[in-house]
């Protein structure tokens, strides 16, 4: 059920009819679960929620809050995947708007190492793109711009090449985003609207309406301040 919430939420449809408690309710006294995989899934499904949207703030308070690690059978490490995925991006974006926090840069750097050895010694196929993206956006923290651009290639050619039409259109936004904040204008609306190409075939009619937001915020005139060198 909570992975059916986070689907609907992407789609943008109502998810009145869905009821899900809240992390805080699953663990309460009165309330409290001995189902850990029910708390484990609600709380990836509030975390690709806030990821998805982009907030990461949220992101990096949930798992701040919740930072127990579950034992690894087979359906709770690909959650843990995921969730190193999710968080590595967060805590990197969270490292640049924070003039490279040391906190966030060093987690951000051990989800980079993580999902580097999650594609060394479980499959090179599933988490290739994962690992570009995140390197990506650590060479950005870094300030090698060259070298991140071409993460971000590359990781775009992974995810097209492996299937993951979801993770192909978010390497474009990432992308769109580098280019938006160094000054390369026409490259950055020609990557986001690949995005939002590419999202609306997965069906994430809300993450559509997400980078057009983007698109439309930054618009011509923040695009000719950009152009001159003004962020």
């Amino acid at each position: 059920m909570a992975l059916y919430h986070a689907c609907l939420h992407l789609t943008g449809k109502s998810n009145d009819c869905v009821e899900m408690k809240s992390l805080d309710e699953l663990n309460d006294t009165g309330e409290k679960t001995n189902n850990a995989f029910l708390v484990w899934q609600t709380f990836m499904c509030r975390v690709s929620n806030h990821f998805w949207m982009r907030d990461y703030t949220k992101v990096a308070e949930l798992s701040e809050k919740h930072s127990e690690k579950h034992p690894s059978n087979q359906q709770k490490r690909i959650l843990q995947v995921l969730r190193s995925f999710f968080e590595g991006i967060a805590y990197l974006s969270l490292a640049r708007d924070t003039k490279n926090d040391f906190k966030w840069r060093h987690l951000g750097k051990k989800a980079v190492l993580e999902m580097s050895q999650f594609e060394l010694t479980m499959s090179k196929w599933n988490f290739q793109n994962k690992t570009r993206l995140l390197q990506a956006e650590l060479h950005y923290l870094d300030g090698d711009l060259v070298s991140a651009e071409a993460a971000y290639k590359f990781s775009i050619i992974s995810a097209h090449e492996h299937k993951f039409i979801h993770e192909e259109a978010l390497a474009y936004e990432l992308y769109g985003i580098f280019c938006v904040e160094n000054h390369m204008v026409d490259k950055a609306s020609k990557q986001l609207h690949i995005a939002i190409n590419k999202y609306r075939k997965w069906g994430a009619t809300k993450k559509v309406e997400d980078v057009q937001l983007f698109i439309d915020l930054i618009g011509p005139s923040h695009c000719r301040k950009l152009s001159n060198g003004v962020k």
